[in-house]
């Protein structure tokens, strides 16, 4: 069949089922009649449609699905796979579902022994060498049914490796991790490019590597639906360019509808749609669909099925959103952040910035953010400030938290271990306390916040603390964590940190390391770190408001001074500072909505 479509983990077959209605549907306004539609209906659940799964059940409620409205025919067959996952009835293997394809020779062919020198430095030479030869019968159907595919469709699972066989002792647990770890270095050494396109965190890349192993070398597609984090975060860039380089990325769809975020089900995590295609010559622009409202039936859906095709770039009619260009240089340097912008000038002006040579990274000026969070919660308490060894922390980052640039701790904590009251009187010190405030700094980076509630991204002060969701900066002086401070909460700053929004556009989480490429000043340059400190002084006592109050005094003189320190034109901030505001996860409500 010319378009056989596959679901490497179909679960209870939603994306399937929606397909066949699409084939149905064209079918349809093609004429044809309500028996023809069986015959189609039939065929397509026959020969064209498979999935594969772990779970039987799941794999039951696909087959309702697609013979939904046909029950009246006999199938001869299906092409519903159910994977093998767990312990092996032999005793001793294991099986790691829909990813044990990647094992069988079809899919990666074997390339002979592998390099003693790569299996030595992966530590499971045995494991990897019983996987390169495997050509396992269990897998044939599934094979035949996933091999030199047109189409696949999928929405990856997005589980944690460490959580991989939950329901079964550790021992099997700790054997399942080991498969899948090998059958990740028999990628690798078959195809040396995707050495890295896996991480060690969630299994989802290595079902888009399957995807690409099993697609058509010449016109396959590849539709998937994705946590928008893996289009945004640092360790998703190779993951991208290597998509980039192997498919044309066509579209990719995000719902920037605050309340409607997510595309699958029993999840509460932005995600976008991913279209990709193979490609041959100079590829086009990839296609960013911005939606200003969700689709929530079968009829909408075709509404604005209708309305993209439409309209090739601007707003998409009846409200539904806007259709924008990335450029493909952009795509393949695994830049593809246009997708948590809804408006594309801010998509456009962000990437600009975060690449302003002229603008030194953090870790470049040697500006080092600690993420002291998750050490302050794992080794101190909430105590008072007349407890001996209590020392002060920036705990609260929403509304009720910092409400001016300068730094005001607003509650005190010592460790949950305790010592000899006396060495601590003696002011030796507790040496979890020791270890934490050497840490401390003048300048505080947020480390998460909610964009519409929070009024502040960075706050600086006169004395050195830490922070549970603020990230301190070592290696400042207070003069250059004021100016630092000032520059961060401009609109330039802002724009930057919201391009690594994690798993929630709403309310994003940021890492040490993303934070540590952000861009500030030359801070060697005296003028600059004085206009802005200056400026600083002159704001410190000033209440911010919250991000979603929107156009403000504070955050005009920010930017005016951000400008005039840089000799940038004011208007243009002041332009980008407006269109930050109506942003849909800033305003707390999507274009066109009103509270």
């Amino acid at each position: 069949m010319e378009h056989r479509t596959t679901d490497l983990a179909c679960g209870s077959g939603t994306l399937l089922a929606g397909l066949l209605t699409e084939m149905k549907r064209r079918a349809k306004e093609q004429g044809a009649t309500p028996s023809r539609l069986g015959e189609l209906q039939k065929l397509a659940v026959e020969e064209v449609i498979s999935g594969l799964d772990i779970n039987p059940v799941s794999l039951q409620l696909a087959a309702a699905q697609l013979i939904a409205g046909n029950h009246a025919v006999t199938y001869r067959k299906m092409g519903l796979h159910k994977m093998p996952y767990g312990p092996q009835e032999n005793g001793i293997g294991v099986d790691v579902g829909s990813l044990e394809l990647l094992g069988q020779r079809a899919i990666i062919p074997k390339t002979g022994d592998l390099n003693q020198s790569y299996q030595k430095r992966n530590r499971l030479e045995s494991e990897r060498v019983r996987i390169s030869e495997s050509n396992d019968p269990r897998f044939e159907d599934s094979v035949k049914s996933a091999k030199g595919i047109r189409v696949v469709v999928m929405n990856p699972p997005f589980t944690n490796r460490s959580k991989m066989g939950e329901k079964y002792p550790r021992e099997i647990q700790k054997k399942m991790r080991q498969k899948t770890d090998g059958l990740d270095a028999t990628l690798s050494e078959h195809d040396p490019d995707m050495l890295g396109f896996a991480d060690k965190n969630s299994i989802r890349p290595l079902f888009v590597a399957l995807a690409d192993k099993c697609l058509d070398t010449s016109d396959g597609i590849l539709g998937m639906i994705n946590p928008t984090i893996a289009i945004t975060t640092t360790s998703g860039q190779k993951e991208r360019r290597i998509l980039a380089q192997r498919f044309h990325i066509h579209t990719i769809l995000t719902s920037h509808v605050p309340d409607q975020i997510n595309l699958s089900q029993n999840t509460n995590i932005n995600e976008s749609i991913i279209i990709a295609q193979r490609f041959e010559g100079v590829k086009p622009p990839t296609r960013i669909i911005s939606l200003d409202k969700f689709p929530v039936n079968e009829d909408e859906v075709n509404h604005l099925h209708q309305c993209l095709s439409r309209c090739s770039t601007g707003l998409i009619p009846d409200g539904w959103g806007e259709v924008s260009e990335w450029p493909v240089s952009n795509i393949e340097q695994g830049d593809w952040s246009a997708a948590v912008w809804r408006s594309p000038k801010l998509a456009e002006r962000a990437s600009k910035i975060a690449n302003m040579e002229s603008l030194p990274r953090l870790i470049e000026q040697n500006m080092l953010p600690a993420a002291t969070g998750r050490s302050l919660r794992g080794n101190f308490e909430s105590s008072t400030p007349d407890t001996p060894g209590a020392f002060p922390i920036l705990k609260s980052k929403g509304a009720d938290g910092q409400v001016t640039i300068r730094a005001t701790p607003d509650e005190y904590w010592i460790p949950k271990k305790q010592v000899a009251q006396g060495s601590i009187m003696n002011d030796q010190g507790h040496p979890e306390t020791i270890k934490m405030l050497h840490k401390a700094g003048y300048l505080l980076i947020t480390a998460g916040q909610d964009i519409s509630t929070a009024r502040l991204t960075a706050v600086a002060s006169e004395g050195k603390y830490v922070g549970n969701g603020w990230m301190p900066v070592a290696n400042l002086s207070p003069e250059l964590a004021k100016a630092a401070a000032v520059f961060l909460n401009s609109t330039v700053g802002r724009l930057q940190i919201m391009r690594f929004p994690g798993r929630k556009l709403q309310f994003p989480v940021y890492s040490a390391q993303e934070t540590s490429n952000l861009r500030l000043p030359n801070l060697n340059d005296g003028k600059i770190v004085q206009v802005l400190a200056n400026c600083w002084n002159h704001t410190a006592e000033m209440e911010v408001p919250q991000f979603r109050d929107g156009e403000c005094e504070v955050r005009r003189l920010w930017d005016e001074v951000v400008a005039n320190a840089l000799e940038w034109d004011v208007a243009e901030l002041s332009q980008l500072r407006n269109l930050l505001h109506k942003e849909p996860f800033v305003r707390g409500l999507g274009y066109n909505q009103y509270g």
